[in-house]
């Protein structure tokens, strides 16, 4: 039976969507002579995610392991230790050619083992050895389900481990922006746009140009 594995995981990912609205405090307190500002947190990521490719790695790394197990499902008649071998093979970044070919093996192997198991499976009166055969290839099958079932739980714990450091990544970028352009200016208070809609000074622009640049 096809299963689906990682329908609808990470889809829609918003890399930086993660709690831009905060107050910021910039040179401290100075009794009357507060300089009060506002920034658009909603301008600063869409800057950010125009210009910094945040979520290409995070991605890559979806469509990396989505293509792993798709490719395992299609052809569960592998032995597990092939299609250990092919994960890690397929994973694996900058491969030497050697490992191109290795790969290369493996996919050929069990492109090969499954026709051999529709073909035995076409058999009108198979031989013992041949049902022997068709046993082992059912053996195969339910240990590479378990086997995918085992990736799809690790890969799912990589991506959002990744996930969350660029979210931090993300977060720090703008913060740090924030501070470096209140400190610039000689801003006291930060608001978030949301918070203080009407608030003059605002420092959006100058926001964004310094975060993209980090």
């Amino acid at each position: 039976m096809k299963h689906s594995y990682w329908k609808g995981f990470l889809s829609g990912i918003t890399v930086l969507s993660v709690g831009f609205s905060v107050l910021m405090i910039g040179s401290g307190f100075q009794g009357a002579s507060l300089k009060i500002g506002v920034v658009d947190p909603m301008t600063v990521q869409q800057a950010m995610e125009g210009n910094k490719s945040m979520a290409e790695d995070l991605n890559k790394m979806v469509s990396e392991r989505q293509a792993v197990l798709e490719y395992l499902d299609r052809y569960r008649v592998i032995k597990k230790a092939d299609a250990e071998k092919f994960k890690t093979l397929s994973l694996k970044a900058n491969k030497t050619d050697a490992e191109k070919a290795e790969l290369e093996k493996v996919k050929t192997y069990a492109q090969d083992q499954k026709k051999k198991f529709e073909d035995l499976q076409l058999k009108p009166a198979p031989t013992a050895e041949e049902l022997k055969q068709l046993d082992d290839f059912r053996s195969r099958q339910a240990e590479i389900g378990d086997y995918l079932n085992t990736l799809n739980t690790d890969f799912q714990q990589e991506l959002k481990a990744k996930q969350n450091a660029v979210q931090k990544s993300a977060l720090d970028t703008y913060t740090n922006s924030v501070k470096e352009v209140a400190k610039k200016q000689g801003f006291t208070i930060i608001f978030d746009k949301n918070v203080a809609p009407y608030g003059a000074n605002d420092i959006t622009d100058d926001v964004a140009k310094t975060a993209i640049k980090k």
